[in-house]
C-alpha cells in the first residue's frame, strides 16, 4: 500500500527529469532570442506602447488625413526596414537596413491581397494618407522561420513608413466612368 503512494510522485519526477534533459531545437532558441530582443527594444524605445492582438507595435509619428485604409485600397508608401541589433558597445538599436523603397518612387500594394507580409496588411490600416509611423513586426506576422534574403529566421522587423497616396477601390470606377464613351465598342 505504501509503494502505491510513492509511485505517482516518482513517475512525475522521472517525467520532469526526462523532459528537462531535452535540448531546445535551433528554432526554439531563435524564437526565444527574438522575444528577449523584442522585449529589450520595446523597453528601451517604446515603454508603455502595447501591441495589437496579433503582436505588432504601431507607433504614429505624424498623423495623416482622410479615411481609414480598408482591404482593396491600393496604397503607395516610402519605407525603410531594419533588423533589431544588440551591439556590445551601443546596446539595443535599429541595426542593419535590409530594404528600402528608395527616395523617388514609392512602393505600391493592394491592401489585403497577400502581396506583402501580414504585419504590413495590418499596420497600414492604422494609417491615413500623409501619415508617418514606425511599425515593429514580430516574426509571426513577418517571415516566421523562413530566411528571406538577408533577414534571418525569427527576426523582428522595424519599418519607418510614410503613406504617400491612397487609391480607394471606388476611385477606379470613377476613373473608368470619366473615360470618353468612344473608346468602348
Amino acid at each position: 500500500m505504501k509503494l502505491r503512494n510513492y509511485t505517482y510522485p516518482v513517475l512525475v519526477a522521472l517525467f520532469v527529469l526526462g523532459f528537462a534533459s531535452c535540448k531546445k531545437t535551433t528554432s526554439q532558441i531563435q524564437r526565444d532570442d527574438e522575444k528577449i530582443l523584442l522585449a529589450k527594444y520595446i523597453s528601451k524605445y517604446h515603454k508603455g506602447v502595447s501591441p495589437t492582438a496579433s503582436g505588432i507595435y504601431y507607433i504614429e509619428i505624424k498623423k495623416g488625413t482622410g479615411d481609414s485604409i480598408v482591404t482593396g485600397n491600393y496604397v503607395k508608401v516610402f519605407y525603410r526596414g531594419y533588423l533589431i541589433e544588440n551591439n556590445d558597445t551601443l546596446g539595443i538599436k535599429d541595426g542593419v537596413e535590409f530594404d528600402a523603397s528608395g527616395n523617388y518612387e514609392p512602393f505600391g500594394f493592394t491592401v489585403g491581397s497577400s502581396s506583402v507580409i501580414a504585419g504590413w496588411d495590418e499596420a497600414i490600416t492604422h494609417m491615413r494618407q500623409g501619415g508617418q509611423a514606425k511599425w515593429i513586426i514580430p516574426s509571426q506576422s513577418g517571415y516566421a522561420g523562413a530566411i528571406q534574403g538577408s533577414i534571418p529566421a525569427y527576426s523582428t522587423l522595424v519599418f519607418y513608413v510614410t503613406l504617400q497616396k491612397v487609391y480607394r477601390s471606388t476611385d477606379t470606377l470613377k476613373t473608368i466612368q470619366k473615360l470618353p464613351r468612344s473608346i468602348f465598342p
